[in-house]
């Protein structure tokens, strides 16, 4: 039976979804129902039951709860293109589009549908690599990596999803762990342009016009705080021959004094739109550049070899671990989070400290000045901070030019570590 495109709205309103993504209108208009009895493989579920040991309640409420989707017609049949539609959305790098959801149509269960909904991910997903030609060993166990701690809390009776985008990578098999470091495509889409010298490979990056900054180079209002006497606003001027713009600082901040670049001797190597991979870091030993180097190139590897579509350009990504100020509190010859950092060209983003406090000090909002200090860290950024300082995110690019080099500082030259530490905090001053 063939589902046209208008009957999308007749679908959704009979559901009640209080929450659907953008644009899945589209989507919808090109889907062909497939002929499947159950919303979740009753063997898959299985699967799900004996390697976690659930207990017999448990395994009931969640077979009772897929049997109670598969009894509504409307909702089976939208709830499998939903499946197939979140099976694919990475690979549009539609990253944060879907969220939890609830069909108010389910008179019961529809606090675990959300769940529901992403264990149904993963058979269709394993099966989109074994097309793909894919050895299982990459992707065997991704779907449990979230799936412990979310059964351990549903046990207890809490059905929510904490996290619904960032578990969805792994229920769909989108995301892969290379050696210590996890990878997913994504687009990049912030406000600069990188550019690599024809002669000597140098890259540089040129931040869009019409943004503001403060005296230390990061965005005006980070944090909260703003430079109200010196900051200054990024020029774009482009001719036929050049272009003149302010360059970013491989150390994460932004010149305020303008640079011009010769088109004849320079290259275009990032731009809105291209292809990254997100670069995400998961907790444990072994966070050194040596691991890194290694981790980027399997990762440029696998997705040459399995998803030679995609033209990956190279990496990003967002951490509180990339903040610069981290070399101010830190040994830098010792310190795996600055050895680390200094394999990136990094740059500002908007968001503050919250990432830190939660990471360091255990809370988002966390107040240094009221919690026990136990470990190095925390009291040499709570110091940090009693001087009105304050950290915040920094994101990184590295092009795959430069992943063979990242342990040995492809980007930052002991030149920008000099400039960065006399602009750092000059808003304060």
């Amino acid at each position: 039976m063939e589902h046209l495109s208008y009957e999308f709205k007749e679908y959704v309103n009979y559901c009640g979804f209080d929450n659907l993504p953008e644009g899945l209108e589209q989507f919808f208009a090109g889907y062909r129902e497939k002929e499947d009895s159950h919303f979740i493989e009753r063997s898959f579920l299985t699967e799900v039951f004996e390697r976690f040991s659930l207990p017999a309640e448990t395994r009931e409420m969640l077979t009772r709860a897929a049997e109670a989707v598969e009894a509504d017609e409307k909702l089976f049949y939208f709830s499998k293109f939903l499946v197939w539609d979140m099976c694919s959305a990475r690979n549009r790098c539609d990253v944060d589009n879907y969220s939890n959801m609830t069909p108010l149509c389910m008179q019961k269960y529809r606090e675990l549908y959300s769940f529901l909904l992403l264990l149904a991910c993963v058979v269709p997903s394993r099966r989109l690599l074994e097309e793909r030609g894919v050895p299982e060993h990459y992707y065997e166990d991704i779907p449990f990596r979230p799936m412990e701690p979310q059964l351990e809390k549903l046990v207890q009776g809490d059905m929510t999803v904490s996290d619904f985008p960032w578990d969805m990578n792994f229920y769909t098999c989108s995301i892969f762990l290379m050696d210590r470091f996890l990878f997913i495509p994504c687009r990049f889409g912030d406000a600069f342009t990188m550019y690599r010298n024809k002669t000597s490979g140098k890259v540089t990056a040129l931040w869009q016009p019409k943004e503001e900054f403060r005296r230390d180079g990061q965005l005006n209002g980070t944090n909260g705080i703003y430079d109200t006497k010196e900051a200054f606003t990024s020029i774009w001027e482009e001719t036929e021959n050049s272009i003149t713009a302010n360059p970013i600082n491989p150390m994460g901040f932004v010149e305020r004094a303008a640079v011009t670049l010769s088109k004849e001797e320079w290259t275009k190597a990032l731009s809105t739109g291209d292809m990254l991979l997100a670069l995400h870091v998961p907790s444990g030993p072994g966070y050194t550049p040596e691991r890194l180097k290694n981790s980027m190139l399997l990762a440029l590897e696998f997705y040459r070899t399995y998803f030679p579509e995609l033209p990956v350009k190279g990496f990003w990504s967002e951490s509180w671990l990339y903040d610069s100020r981290l070399s101010l509190v830190l040994d830098n010859e010792t310190s795996n989070i600055i050895k680390v950092q200094r394999q990136f060209y990094l740059y500002p983003v908007r968001e503050g400290d919250a990432m830190l406090r939660y990471e360091v000090f255990g809370d988002w909002k966390a107040d240094e000045k009221k919690i026990e200090l136990k470990t190095s860290l925390q009291k040499a950024a709570a110091a940090y901070m009693t001087t009105g300082a304050r950290f915040n995110n920094l994101s990184m690019i590295v092009l795959k030019e430069e992943a063979d080099k990242t342990d040995r500082m492809p980007y930052i030259t002991e030149e920008d570590i000099d400039r960065f530490r006399q602009v750092v905090d000059s808003h304060l001053r």
